[in-house]
This record gives structure tokens, sequence and C-alpha cells, in this order.
């Protein structure tokens, strides 16, 4: 019996979340806007809890495994729910702390070019808002709706069951998909931009590390920092200063230039910082077992092979000659293929049907991001 597509099945799932995810929407502008209903913090978790952990995380999971006829571990371990150690989730905590100053960057700039042309933003039909008081338990609604649901069940979708379901593509193809379609997801064109830079440098880290924990750490570290610096300001807590200090920094300026260019330098040094720390998360994860598993088979060839000059000690194990006898006498075309298989899987052309739902989902999500443009400017 012939295997159904990974492609069309991932693309197929991900356009149902997203028509879930407008219909929702739908929903709550109409209960809102034509019937006048108030949305309280109870009925806003209960949408929250819909969208996510039904939408988002359940529907992925479970259709998938439906369709391509697997267990439910199978499909967890699939979309990168596996064991990690500690120090890549030391690092993905410090990339996530990053990635909330360069969003905040990136959503600046980009705001700044729609509100030039007229854009004003949507309201927002939530009732938590930030007022003159905050309140902790506010702060903990907000946190597991807005940072902890969103991390777990949006990287679910998009780097669990998208990126994962459309390396066929290529990893580079992937990448752009999953990333342009996490900005699409959100409906809005504010939010478009810096989620898609957001969405991409995710996938690179659930990419290099082989784990969606990472991902999901840092997509939670960002939306979490938004929530505690707006209640640590309201109630003068811990970080409050600073964060005012690096919105006045960032803000001011005796002219354009230096505006500019303080961004610039600013926005650039995030940027290597980031890179540094993935390619630190590299060596600790995918560089690191693969280490492992070439120093494994050269134990096993020193039980069979005792008196091989190279296995004297350890320090022979890393001779570049050695190692390149182990690889051919294992079949192993490089390093890198080791390091990176994905980037061995051999690329698709897809089919019709795989196209147009990849179509479907994006002509879908721009479709909306336009509707909203436009409201916000009328």
């Amino acid at each position: 019996m012939k295997k159904r597509s990974l492609l069309f099945d991932s693309t197929l799932i991900f356009f149902l979340c997203m028509l879930g995810f407008i219909l929702l929407r739908i929903i709550t502008q109409v209960l809102t806007r034509v019937y006048n209903i108030y949305i309280d913090d109870t009925l806003d978790l209960i949408f929250n809890i819909i969208s996510q952990v039904g939408i988002m995380f359940l529907l992925p999971v479970l259709l998938l495994s439906l369709l391509q006829k697997q267990k439910l571990k199978t499909t967890f371990n699939n979309f990168g729910f596996t064991k990690i150690g500690y120090q890549p989730i030391i690092i993905a905590i410090i990339i996530g702390f990053l990635c909330y100053f360069l969003n905040n960057s990136i959503a600046s700039f980009f705001n700044n070019i729609i509100n030039m042309a007229g854009y004003e933003g949507l309201p927002s039909v939530s009732s938590t808002t930030q007022s003159a008081t905050y309140p902790l338990p506010v702060f903990l609604m907000n946190v597991l709706t807005t940072a902890i649901l969103p991390a777990i069940c949006e990287e679910t979708a998009h780097r669990g069951l998208l990126l994962k379901g459309s390396m066929s593509l290529g990893i580079s193809r992937a990448l752009i998909l999953s990333s342009v379609l996490f900005g699409l997801m959100h409906l809005n064109i504010n939010q478009f931009f810096y989620a898609t830079i957001l969405g991409f440098i995710i996938g690179v880290v659930a990419i290099t590390s082989k784990n969606i924990i990472p991902a999901i750490i840092i997509h939670f570290m960002n939306n979490f920092l938004n929530v505690y610096f707006s209640f640590a300001r309201t109630n003068n807590l811990f970080g409050s200063k600073f964060y005012s200090f690096y919105l006045e920094f960032m803000s001011s300026g005796n002219n354009f230039f230096v505006f500019f260019l303080k961004n610039f330098l600013f926005l650039m040094a995030l940027i290597f910082s980031i890179v540094f720390l993935i390619s630190l998360l590299l060596k600790e994860t995918r560089i690191k077992k693969v280490n492992k598993m070439l120093t494994d088979i050269a134990n096993i060839n020193k039980e069979f092979n005792p008196n091989n000059p190279y296995l004297q000690n350890n320090q022979n194990l890393m001779n570049l000659q050695f190692l390149n006898n182990l690889m051919q006498q294992y079949n192993i075309k490089n390093i890198n293929s080791m390091v990176l298989p994905e980037a061995e899987i051999k690329r698709v052309k897809p089919n019709a049907y795989q196209i147009t739902m990849i179509t479907a989902c994006i002509v879908t999500g721009v479709l909306i991001t336009i509707c909203t443009f436009i409201w916000g400017i009328i």
C-alpha cells in the first residue's frame, strides 16, 4: 500500500488549523460587535484554550497520527519532542531573551512604515487590558494565555507539523514556508513582519538542535518578557527600570541619523549574538552526538583491532586520517551528512495536490492579513 504524502497531509492539516483559527476570530468579533456580548476573563480563557490547545495542538497531533497511521508517540518524536540536555535549554533561554529585543526593534520599524500609510490597528476583543492596576492573578492569566499555551501549541503546529512535514521541499524552502505561514497565522499586518523573522530564527533553532523544546523555550521567553515588563512597569518591580531605560535609549537621538545608527548597531549586535548562540547550540546537540557516535565506533574497532596504533589513546581518536578510514569503513559520506542528515534528503518536486494545499494556506493568510490592514486604515 502506497504511503500517504507527509507534505500534503501536513499542509492540509495546517490549512484546517488556519480555517479554525479564522472562524474563532470571526465568532469573537460577531459576539462583541454584533451582539455586544462582553468577553470576560473566563470566556477569553475558553477561547484561548480552544484556539491553542484544540486547534494548534490536538488537531495537528491527532489528525496527522490518523492520516499517517502511526502511534501518537511516533508523531511526538517526529515533531521533535525528545530528551535534551540542560546546556541547550540555557542557550535557548538566552536566545529567547535576545529575540524579544530583536522583535521590538523590527516591530517598531515596520509599524512606523504601516502607520505612515494610515494604519491605526484593530481594537482588541479581550477584556484583559493593561490599566493603572495590574494584579498578580491577571498577570498569571496572561502568562498562561499569552506565553505558555502559544509557545507549546503554536510550535507544535509550525515547527512540529509544518516545518518537519515540508522537509521534502528542502531545508531552506521548508524554513521559509513555515516562517511566512507563522507570520500569516497571526492574522494581522502589524504582527506579520516580526513574527515571520522570529519564526525563521526559531525554525533554524529547531533544525539545529533536532528538537522542538528549544523552539518552545524561545517562543515562551519572547511572549513572557512582553507580559512581564508590562506587569513590572505597572507595579514597579524588578526589571522595570531596565526596560524603561531601554525604551528611552532606543527612542532618543538628536537627529534621524543618530537614531538610525544607534538602532542599526543595536540590531546588528543582537543578530550576531543570536547567530553565535545558535552555533553553540549546534555544538551542544548535533555535533556532540556525532562525536559520541564516532568515539563509540572507534571503541568498537579497538575491541576487534587491539593492535591498531591509532587506538592507543583517546587523543588519537580525533586523528583525521583515522576518522576518514572509519567513515569509509562505515560508508559515511562526510561529517556534514552526519551532523545535518536533513541536507541529504532528496528534494521531491511537489505534485499538483501538494502545490494546491501550500497555495491555499498562503493565499488564505495573505487575504486575511490584507483585510486587517485595510480595516485598520478605514
